[in-house]
């Protein structure tokens, strides 16, 4: 027969068994219930896209840069046709997911609008690129499903153009295969400048010498901006007075830049230059050059170098040593 404290004993075992077996089961539940409700949201978050696969923007077919209205463009004239393009696209958040084909047409009244609005009545006006001269190789453009732009290329014969002529090529989305069109940029005016590789600002260390009288001289230094002329190997170059159309037909010349890189000169309209010589160097973008000239009745002499702007300190540093090395010879 058990005793009072042997049943007590056990009647307490056996709660405790039945509570630890009631608890356990109460946690087996929760992970159950856990279980589902992840599973639940598993399956709720597949049902619901995530925003990164859907398009967030509206799609519009547009210039790219037609927000500011020009797009600036460099026409090298050291090629027979050079090709010059702008970038047509569709706005959005993804790739497209099929082909969108464009055509352009010309707008020429946004060049007098232009002119009207930014240029004043006594300066020389933008006009629009004579058609003999360029051409278009494409009828449409089409923007490949996959990808967000293509460019829209033109091709231009540059022999004719003129460095002091201000020209403009005025374009304009016409239409679209899909989508819409962009509510302004829609037309640009693509403003063409013409250059080789010997054009740009130059920055000059120089010095001007009476022949006659050697004691009478000045130094100088001054930026000149070379322009672009007649072919690819040659610019205009404004003397040492202001760069301005005043005085461009008494103080303007051209240099030359031979094949072996010698330095040829000849006036441009009424400056009267008599000689002059020195060398390109191509690898540091920069002339050593003299040439002497009509000084109100006196032969003077012009000797330098010219150089284009160094971007880094190392850059100046090494420009420097090779000047130093050249004044020594």
């Amino acid at each position: 027969m058990y005793s009072i404290k042997t049943a007590s004993w056990f009647k307490t075992r056996v709660g405790t068994k039945n509570d630890y077996l009631n608890k356990r089961q109460s946690n087996m539940n929760k992970i159950v219930l856990l279980t589902i409700t992840l599973a639940l949201l598993f399956v709720g978050c597949e049902k619901e896209e995530s925003p990164m696969k859907k398009e967030l923007f509206p799609r519009k077919v547009y210039i790219v840069g037609a927000r500011d209205q020009l797009i600036e463009r460099d026409i090298d004239l050291g090629n027979t046709t050079d090709t010059i393009a702008i970038s047509v696209a569709v706005s959005g958040s993804l790739p497209l997911r099929k082909d969108v084909t464009v055509t352009l047409s010309e707008n020429p009244d946004e060049i007098a609008l232009y002119n009207q609005r930014n240029v004043s009545g006594e300066a020389v006006q933008y006009q629009k690129l004579n058609e003999a001269v360029y051409s278009y190789p494409l009828e449409q453009l089409t923007i490949k499903a996959g990808q967000v732009y293509n460019t829209y290329p033109i091709h231009i014969n540059p022999a004719t153009l003129q460095c002091d002529s201000l020209y403009m090529i005025p374009l304009r989305l016409n239409s679209i295969s899909d989508y819409e069109l962009s509510d302004n940029d829609t037309t640009v005016l693509v403003r063409l400048h013409l250059m080789n590789k010997y054009s740009g600002l130059y920055y000059v260390d120089g010095m001007l010498k009476n022949t006659v009288n050697t004691n009478d001289s000045v130094m100088y230094k001054m930026a000149r901006n070379l322009v672009a002329t007649d072919n690819g190997n040659t610019v205009r170059m404004y003397h040492f007075n202001n760069e301005t159309k005043d005085y461009r037909p008494t103080h303007t010349f051209k240099i030359t830049i031979n094949s072996d890189n010698s330095l040829s000169y000849s006036t441009w309209d009424k400056f009267v230059i008599y000689d002059g010589g020195g060398t390109y160097y191509p690898d540091i973008e920069l002339y050593d050059f003299w040439y002497e000239y009509n000084n109100n009745g006196t032969r003077w002499r012009a000797k330098g170098v010219m150089y284009k702007e160094r971007k880094t300190s190392a850059e100046q540093e090494e420009l420097d040593d090779w000047l130093d090395e050249h004044r020594k010879k």
